[in-house]
């Protein structure tokens, strides 16, 4: 809820722009995954290099010769009968960001609580919508100068 009106404001559908590195002088890059909703607002989510080479695969298409974790995970749903029908990334807090996973197993839907990077490469993997607070877009999202400065993750992963 807004603490000015205490109207709860809707969760804003975002996709997954792409897998992206990020340098700077004096420390070393750091993968980062963008978010871009529909007014075209970019929100960067830091992330391990593994869950960013999970999500760059699953943008991809492509497949490992063996399951990693993220498609173990799925995998494990599938043979409970159980899947992703949402993520939320609902909270930023001293720059870490909080998400949730809905997970549906019949008429029984739970949340979970879970690292962002975690859930996007689940969400990918399922073909889950991706919704983000619009309070953490607000706070956190960067200009389109901030974007261009960014490397994608395949010149590393060359």
């Amino acid at each position: 809820m807004s603490a000015e009106n205490g109207v709860m404001e809707a969760p804003v559908p975002v996709r997954v722009k792409g897998v992206y590195i990020a340098e700077s002088e004096g420390s070393s890059p750091a993968p980062v995954v963008l978010l871009e909703d529909e007014k075209a607002r970019i929100v960067p989510i830091f992330v391990g290099l593994s869950e960013a080479i999970s999500i760059h695969h699953a943008l991809s298409g492509e497949l490992s010769p063996r399951p990693m974790t993220h498609d173990l995970f799925i995998s494990v749903l599938e043979c409970l009968s159980a899947s992703i029908t949402n993520v939320l990334i609902d909270d930023l807090d001293g720059g870490i960001y909080y998400a949730r996973l809905t997970i549906k197993n019949g008429s029984k839907q739970s949340e979970v609580d879970a690292r962002p990077s975690d859930c996007l490469a689940l969400a990918l993997r399922s073909r889950a919508p991706i919704e983000v607070q619009e309070k953490v877009v607000l706070e956190s999202s960067i200009s389109k100068s901030d974007v261009e400065k960014l490397i994608s993750i395949d010149n590393y992963l060359q």
